[in-house]
């Protein structure tokens, strides 16, 4: 109205947005056929034109043109949904979405109460705003503002409340807790695995940290996208469900490496052997097997001679000739595992409220990355202080090779490191005893596993052992021995030309005593 002042008008504006407002105004504009209906029809048809007074108006006040747009969808939705405004009058309205519904479905999505517990909940709320307001003056009002006429009483020659006004009430509830399992039951379909429960996360005590990484994976992800993307659903597949398994907690994903944590060392050390296990047994893409360090590997033929058994383990009892044994197959994940107390310092336990989740930081998550990042891939790795806290019935299900202490980047003390795999896979071969990275001397790659026994060079000086394979450790021996015979036969050369130039010398001396002798 451009004959009022500009304060009018601003207060008008600021009224129209309370009863714009979702939050508050139901009373308001809910009523059909008030003062406000005007303003109910044309209003959105006015904050379609940017160039209309009331837009105008906005616009002046210090709003956006894409707000008139979002304010246009929002009254439409609260203004023009008959529907909509009709339900906003029955009495408790409010009641019945925010304390009766809304607060019980967020408890059950933060997995603090049951598909049931949420319907039962949800029931009792909604019964008590209908105690609050009373039944009969929520049915008149709502039956006022459809147009009917005032519901008549039945009587009923019983007590209580009358069956024609229970059964809609017993209906309707019906419905919504059906409506409330189902939805539970599709967000369960959608949720494959529940690595995620906070109840099986270490809040206190031991914390045995696992951390897990493919081998090679830039190389495969390079080779091929699509086939290194099925198997790395298979991967996550087969360790998320060993996790849930074990009721183990996966702390994060990064790529395609897991950190899990556990309450113990055996729970940890069970968990690495079955990932194992679980990868080397599962099927991978059949195109998976032509890609790097991703192809089939079986155990070397047995031999009688070298290991003196009776019994070769190629054949069956009756001499039936057995399918190899494979050693790899599909993605090769190297494991590192380590553990500490909170108590002690080791390791700092936090509770995200973002993230709803527990996660660990300190000495424990750092020496456990390095300790994997030490292995090979289907290498698993633990220290020392996993290995004393093992029990035996665990230890009796391994095979542990003790490699010693090691340096690990940015630690200040040496990690006593031991290689553990379950029984089923042993004899499983690596190219080396660990992997370094960053270690004094020459790491040979794999490429150079050729044997060669020509002479010494300065890799056999300056190579770091610990890297090589065992091929290439049979090679510098071959070549110690034949410098070693080399030097052998030089000496045996050196004394026999000393021996001859002795003899020389003695036959000479003799020869001119003799001539002067027979001259005196």
């Amino acid at each position: 109205n451009n004959r009022a002042s500009s304060i009018h008008q601003k207060a008008a504006l600021a009224f129209a947005f309370y009863i714009s407002d979702p939050a508050v105004g139901y009373w308001d504009v809910a009523v059909s056929g008030s003062f406000l209906d005007p303003l109910r029809q044309r209003h959105t048809v006015a904050l379609s034109n940017p160039e209309s007074s009331e837009s105008q108006a906005f616009l002046e006040y210090g709003w956006e043109e894409r707000q008139l747009r979002m304010l246009k969808d929002v009254t439409e939705f609260n203004f023009l949904h008959d529907n909509y405004v009709k339900d906003l009058r029955i009495l408790g309205a409010n009641d019945y979405q925010e304390t009766g519904t809304v607060q019980h479905l967020i408890k059950m999505w933060s997995g603090d109460a049951t598909a049931e517990e949420t319907a039962t909940a949800i029931t009792k709320s909604w019964n008590a705003v209908t105690n609050t307001f009373g039944l009969s003056k929520q049915r008149d009002m709502y039956r006022e503002i459809l147009g009917l006429p005032p519901y008549v009483e039945v009587e009923d020659d019983k007590d209580g409340t009358p069956l024609n006004l229970i059964l809609p009430i017993v209906i309707v509830a019906g419905v919504v807790i059906m409506l409330l399992v189902l939805l539970v039951l599709k967000q369960q379909r959608h949720i494959k695995y529940r690595t995620r429960d906070i109840a099986n996360a270490p809040k206190k005590g031991t914390v045995a940290l696992i951390f897990t990484d493919v081998e090679g994976s830039t190389a495969l992800w390079d080779a091929s996208k699509s086939v290194m993307g099925k198997a790395l659903e298979i991967h996550h597949d087969v360790i998320r469900e060993l996790i849930q398994k074990h009721k183990a907690y996966e702390v994060k994903t990064i790529g395609d490496s897991f950190m899990i944590a556990t309450g113990s060392a055996d729970d940890a050390v069970c968990l690495a052997n079955d990932i194992q296990v679980g990868l080397l047994k599962t099927e991978w893409p059949v195109q998976l097997a032509s890609l790097p360090s991703s192809c089939v590997e079986y155990f070397p033929a047995f031999n009688n001679r070298l290991t003196n058994e009776k019994q070769d383990p190629s054949r069956g009892p009756e001499g039936e000739r057995l399918a190899p044994r494979r050693m790899f197959s599909g993605l090769r994940v190297r494991i590192g595992v380590h553990l500490g107390t909170q108590e002690d310092g080791d390791v700092e336990i936090n509770y995200d409220q973002v993230t709803h989740g527990y996660d660990y930081y300190g000495h424990v998550p750092n020496a456990a990355s390095r300790i994997e990042a030490m292995g090979f891939g289907g290498q698993t790795l633990i220290s020392k202080e996993v290995f004393d806290l093992l029990s035996d019935r665990i230890k009796d299900q391994c095979i542990m090779n003790t490699i010693g202490e090691v340096e690990l980047r940015g630690l200040s003390e040496y990690v006593k490191l031991f290689e553990c795999l379950p029984k089923p896979l042993k004899g499983r071969r690596f190219q080396g005893v660990i992997r370094r990275r960053n270690s004094e001397g020459v790491s040979l790659s794999p490429d150079d596993d050729t044997f060669d026994t020509t002479a010494l060079s300065s890799v056999d000086r300056e190579a770091d052992i610990m890297s090589l394979t065992p091929v290439q450790l049979q090679s510098a021996v071959a070549r110690l021995r034949a410098k070693i015979e080399e030097y052998e036969k030089k000496e045996i050369e050196n004394a026999a030309a000393a021996y001859d130039n002795n003899d020389e010398e003695l036959g000479h001396d003799c020869t001119s005593s003799l001539s002067d002798g027979v001259a005196g």
